[in-house]
């Protein structure tokens, strides 16, 4: 049998296949090499909330360590608006290359589709880096009212239907999140609703000074806002919603002591995290220097000085914990009917 000899076209076809891989080979050693050195240029950590919070002063704290550690500057951008929908917008969609990071606690990630209207972006869009802190949240009443216990607050509540205002720090918001779930549980448990007024706050600051001032009976607050003005200077804190209680008042009982144990878990972790896609070597060098600057103490107390509880979790269980809070406050959502406006 003849061999048949290539034509020109032919090749011409094959050796153009060969430069076309040649040049593919060297682009994506080109790109290798580009994340190996990242990074080149300035990095953004974007705040879903206005300047002077804490988790803005978290993001600050972390910027100026992660700038030594990476050789480049870390600046913060605040991008405040529908319920931090804003900032993770623009995280999403902005390119995964390692120089935009977020930085939310965990409904910034899991549910805003959920809550705000149009809002495309899951937790699938999002690379967690890994977590700085963990949030705690308490009940609180303002100290006229008498109560001193999550009981005698729902005992109180039932007798007077929709005589009870109860403050959160924003509609869609963690803690209102929460108040939701204790509403549905009280009736769960009770066979009664509890009819309480929800006045939402534009942050912890107004729903704080309000609650102290008398404004609002009841509130749910983050422990970062309300550890340094319990007992004493206007406010009783009822019950601490996790699963120990905490050091620093360690004799306010946790909501499972008082027959919520559902409650007990409502911590959220404060997340880092960049758009799905991003390089892993970029990320794992992001998650490197994050995990180094929480081995400095100089970091950890200047966290324990906002009140921030400093605890770092590796990306892995950090996807773990956001992927268990969607499903948990999903339920809560769906059944409440919430939305945020943008």
């Amino acid at each position: 049998m003849a061999f048949l000899r290539p034509t020109h076209a032919l090749r011409t076809l094959a050796r153009s296949f060969a430069a076309a891989g040649v040049i593919a080979f060297g682009m994506a050693g080109a790109a290798h090499a580009a994340d190996s050195d990242f990074p080149q240029r300035p990095i953004n950590i974007v705040v879903p909330f206005a300047a002077g919070g804490s988790l803005d002063a978290t993001a600050r704290v972390l910027s100026e360590k992660l700038k030594d550690l990476l050789g480049q500057p870390v600046l913060v951008l605040n991008k405040p608006g529908a319920g931090s929908a804003l900032g993770a917008r623009f995280v999403a969609q902005s390119k995964p290359d390692g120089y935009t990071v977020f930085i939310a606690s965990g409904s910034a990630y899991g549910f805003l589709h959920l809550l705000v209207p149009n809002f495309e972006f899951k937790v699938k869009d999002f690379t967690p880096l890994g977590a700085v802190a963990v949030y705690t949240s308490l009940f609180a009443v303002n100290q006229s009212v008498p109560v001193k216990s999550l009981g005698d607050l729902v005992k109180l509540a039932q007798d007077k239907p929709g005589s009870m205002s109860f403050c959160t720090t924003g509609v869609g918001g963690l803690n209102h999140l929460q108040l939701e779930m204790f509403k549905d549980l009280v009736k769960t448990q009770t066979g009664k609703p509890l009819d309480v007024i929800h006045v939402p706050y534009n942050g912890v600051a107004p729903a704080l000074t309000a609650l102290k001032g008398g404004e609002v009976q009841a509130c749910a607050l983050p422990y970062s806002a309300i550890v340094r003005n319990f007992e004493g200077n206007g406010i009783h804190i009822l019950a601490v919603q996790r699963g120990d209680r905490l050091a620093a008042m360690p004799q306010v009982p946790i909501t499972g002591e008082q027959g919520y144990p559902q409650m007990d878990d409502n911590i959220q972790l404060v997340t880092l995290a960049v758009p799905a896609g991003t390089p892993p070597d970029v990320v794992a060098k992001l998650e490197g220097a994050l995990k180094t600057a929480m081995q400095d103490p100089t970091i950890v107390k200047k966290l324990n000085d906002l009140d921030v509880q400093p605890e770092f979790v590796g990306s892995a269980d950090a996807l773990k914990w956001l992927e268990k809070d969607v499903e948990k406050f999903s339920k809560i959502i769906k059944k409440s009917g919430l939305a945020v406006s943008q």
